[in-house]
């Protein structure tokens, strides 16, 4: 994917999610889905708790606990998918 704008908060945003939503598993420890498990809450605290600054050192909280839980939702979707996905071609 290709970022077309130029602002440095935003590209550090979107590293900063990315990571984050790299690291969410779709189970928990004991093998229940994420979203069953109490774990489902530390993944989208990270998410709310990303803090930046800005170029004049503000601190910026991008996400509200509504956008970091769909964020959680939407990669869970995405990785089951792609697991489903890779099933079926074997």
């Amino acid at each position: 994917m290709k970022i077309k704008c130029k602002s440095p908060l935003f590209h550090s945003i979107i590293e900063k999610v990315d990571e984050q939503l790299d690291k969410v598993p779709v189970n928990d420890a004991q093998g229940s889905p994420l979203e069953d498990s109490t774990d489902f809450d530390m993944y989208v605290d990270a998410i709310k708790g990303l803090k930046l600054m800005n170029a004049k050192g503000t601190v910026v909280h991008p996400f509200s606990t509504s956008i970091a839980t769909q964020l959680i939702y939407d990669e869970l979707e995405e990785k089951r998918e792609q697991s489903n996905g890779d099933k079926w071609r074997e």
